[in-house]
């Protein structure tokens, strides 16, 4: 960045936009702020290009020292988002890690309803979370939809925020892209019943998912630790499993979400 500083150097941040910052690790302060962080070159250059509206950018002097961090510094310049400098002690106390690379975003977080999610196609599948708790895994469960063609998230109440840091950060932009709603199933039978979708719940020690799986499903994974509870049940068609052959008595949720993804959206899965 040392050319453009020499240019035009960015203002610092000022004491109202550090503690904007900040609070934003909290989700009570996301959510009264709509706002949400993304750290890294990365998930900011995938934020920068997604529909998304970015609202401010921290950045370090070291960010402009190579050619793709220059070219994201144009890319944010050329969109009017607000710049501000910090040196890199203040940008990994605000970003909460020790390698933000130099770069910090706060985003708006999309308001999305169940109507953003397109089912027009097939296999049309959809990931339903059951208060999975982990942003790690939530964030690797929206990776491997978006990767492996789910239409889209719904998270349960009970579930982490999508918009935990450690959740952004596990998603590797695929939450900028994907469309994740929050919903219950007051909402979210109907609106299945309406499309002719298949509740799928993945349960441990279940059968497989038939040869031939639906075409049009929405697969819920549970708790990491109770499974899908109760309601969830009452409201799943189908119950599937993964046959273990081992001694492990079970698969970490994001393990067990990619494989049965994977077999509902396989195109030669229904012959």
């Amino acid at each position: 960045m040392e050319r453009q500083v020499a240019d035009q150097m960015p203002p610092p941040l000022s004491r109202r936009e550090e503690r904007l910052l900040r609070s934003l690790s909290l989700r009570k302060h996301r959510e009264a702020e709509g706002l949400f962080l993304a750290e890294g070159v990365r998930a900011v250059e995938d934020l920068a290009a997604s529909p998304l509206a970015v609202r401010l950018v921290a950045v370090s002097s070291s960010l402009g020292d190579s050619e793709r961090g220059e070219l994201l510094l144009q890319t944010l310049e050329a969109q009017g988002v607000p710049l501000r400098l910090v040196d890199d002690r203040e940008l990994r106390e605000l970003a909460g890690t020790e390698h933000p690379q130099g770069v910090l975003a706060a985003a708006a977080i999309p308001r999305r309803g169940l109507a953003a999610i397109s089912v027009d196609a097939e296999p049309a599948v959809i990931l339903v979370l059951d208060a999975v708790q982990d942003p790690g895994n939530f964030g690797t469960l929206v990776r491997t939809a978006e990767a492996l063609g789910a239409a889209g998230v719904v998270a349960l109440p009970g579930t982490v925020d999508p918009w935990n840091p450690k959740s952004v950060r596990a998603a590797m932009g695929s939450s900028f892209r994907l469309p994740i709603v929050a919903a219950g199933w007051g909402e979210l039978a109907p609106w299945l019943a309406e499309r002719d979708i298949t509740a799928v719940a993945a349960v441990v020690g279940a059968g497989p998912l038939p040869s031939s799986p639906p075409g049009r499903a929405a697969l819920v994974l549970g708790n990491e630790g109770a499974g899908v509870g109760e309601e969830t049940l009452a409201h799943a068609a189908l119950r599937a499993g993964i046959p273990l052959r081992g001694r492990a008595e079970s698969l970490n949720v994001g393990a067990a979400g990619a494989i049965l993804l994977y077999e509902l959206l396989r195109n030669d899965a229904r012959g």
